[in-house]
């Protein structure tokens, strides 16, 4: 038989309360469910194989295909420049943060729509959604690390050169691909709202990415884009953090105070008007669902 102590705090625990507004008390909120975190992000990795054959073998080839698809067209058939870097090794490390952001955005879109039977029925903070669905990035960002090290091992036995060090400057590594996720979170908290409400947004996203993709330095270096289109450079957020990416793992990238900081300025703002748009919308984009 259960104690009157024991009986009083499961009380507690399930007790409804008015949804409170502000900062404070939606962080309180989200830290109060953070349980539902690793069930959703667990949920969206598992979405990435269910039903698949091949399951994580399939997984390793979506990513890392690509990279090696992409390196031989646009290396070995086009001959684009690579700062006397392989351009495998130069394509990889910049794709690197590019990958983490786009197929974030593209999961973090769908987030709401995909958990539609749940949150119609249960209330929990809405905005877990979005933040767990960045978890396959962490699967994406292994195997990329995998395809990485071993590139750099094979080219150091072909040509005697360590293209990438274990060093200090690794750091900045990590901090890009911070940026890249924080930034596909910001994006996502206005595709998931709008994606609940018209099911053409992720149509939409998936035909903008790739001309996004092309004026990001990922395939040429950045010095390479003429003058009359460096102000596509001011205003892309990506362009420091790829950069930054480069610089830090093979040593080349362009990377200046000025844009770094205009990146993460558009970054924040995203990231601020977006909660705000999201907590605003949620409500009514979940009646149409």
């Amino acid at each position: 038989m259960s104690s009157a102590p024991d009986a009083a705090a499961a009380a507690e625990m399930w007790v409804i309360e008015p949804r409170q507004h502000g900062v404070i008390s939606r962080a309180r909120e989200l830290w109060a469910y953070r349980y539902l975190w690793w069930y959703f992000a667990s949920n969206t990795i598992r979405d990435l194989y269910r039903k698949s054959v091949f399951g994580w073998a399939w997984l390793l080839f979506r990513v890392a295909g690509p990279v090696g698809l992409s390196s031989l067209i646009f290396g070995g058939v086009l001959n684009v420049p690579s700062q006397g870097v392989p351009y495998f090794l130069f394509f990889l490390c910049g794709t690197t943060t590019w990958v983490l952001f786009e197929r974030s955005l593209l999961v973090v879109t769908r987030s709401i729509e995909r958990n539609r039977r749940l949150i119609t029925k249960v209330y929990f903070p809405r905005l877990i959604l979005p933040m767990a669905a960045v978890a396959p990035a962490l699967l994406y960002l292994t195997i990329l690390l995998i395809v990485t090290i071993v590139s750099v091992v094979i080219l150091h036995q072909r040509n005697g050169v360590w293209y990438i060090t274990i060093s200090p400057r690794l750091l900045v590594s990590v901090a890009a691909i911070l940026l890249s996720l924080l930034f596909a979170i910001a994006v996502g908290l206005w595709t998931s709202v709008l994606q609940a409400r018209y099911r053409d947004i992720r149509y939409g996203l998936r035909y903008f990415m790739p001309f996004w993709f092309y004026f990001t330095p990922v395939i040429y270096p950045l010095e390479h884009i003429p003058e009359k289109w460096r102000w596509v450079v001011a205003i892309n957020p990506m362009v420091p953090i790829v950069e930054l990416y480069k610089w830090g793992t093979i040593g080349q990238g362009s990377v200046s105070p000025r844009g770094l900081a205009t990146s993460f300025a558009l970054i924040m703002l995203t990231l601020v008007l977006g909660m705000w748009f999201f907590n605003r919308e949620e409500a009514a984009s979940i009646d149409k669902l």
